[in-house]
């Protein structure tokens, strides 16, 4: 039966017996496969040296001209390695040794997999922010004097999951108003708005269901 590629991994198999190659075909499976079963790489930053050492493998920074976000390893035959590198694939994760941590290939960029108890930080700079999808799990810090408004989009716009958890918190004098965009429900009134209550107040909004948001926290009145 003829070679084809299998889900997952797109290692080769079901070769014709003494096909043309099979060996080395097999061998570069092996060697993916190798590395992506419990993947770690050294570091996502270091800059890929022209030379490396016996078994190295780095993700080459998203800044560089070639091969950015790939996996690189250092392989080959003794006096012939060479960096090979490895395209990364959507939900690819590899844990990353000199930052303590695992990252997951997404949306064409390596994130960081949320750990349980720490969450990611986000202050916002500017007076409007619309939620999206980074924001997730996340706590979003007003900043500043001037007033700010977070809005909540419908689901046409950013299509959050039911059990969406984001903390908003009033870091600065500014009053930070949370309002549901058109058709969007927030504690049962469409469309509707709060203010926080004061400077490093916070509140904590959950998709409870379409279109439904649920607020709660530190509020300078009722949803209206």
């Amino acid at each position: 039966m003829p070679e084809r590629i299998m889900p997952g991994l797109g290692l080769r198999a079901f070769y014709d017996p003494g096909q043309r190659n099979w060996g080395t075909s097999l061998s570069q499976d092996l060697r993916r496969l190798s590395v992506m079963v419990q993947a770690r790489a050294a570091s996502r930053s270091t800059p890929l040296p022209i030379t490396g050492s016996t078994g190295q493998i780095l993700i080459v920074p998203a800044a560089a001209g070639a091969n950015a976000n790939a996996l690189a390893l250092w392989d080959g035959e003794v006096g012939a390695e060479a960096w090979v590198f490895l395209t990364p694939q959507e939900g690819w994760q590899v844990w990353i040794t000199d930052e303590a941590r695992s990252v997951r290939f997404s949306g064409g960029a390596w994130v960081e997999v949320p750990r349980p108890g720490i969450v990611p930080i986000r202050t916002l700079t500017g007076t409007t922010h619309v939620l999206e999808l980074i924001d997730t799990g996340s706590i979003l810090e007003t900043s500043g004097a001037s007033p700010v408004t977070v809005t909540i989009p419908a689901e046409a716009v950013v299509a959050f999951e039911i059990g969406t958890l984001i903390n908003v918190t009033q870091a600065g004098s500014g009053v930070a108003t949370i309002t549901a965009g058109a058709g969007v429900s927030l504690n049962g009134v469409v469309a509707g708005s709060v203010a926080l209550d004061g400077p490093w107040s916070g509140a904590a909004l959950t998709k409870h269901g379409p279109e439904t948001w649920v607020i709660q926290g530190a509020l300078a009145g009722s949803v209206a």
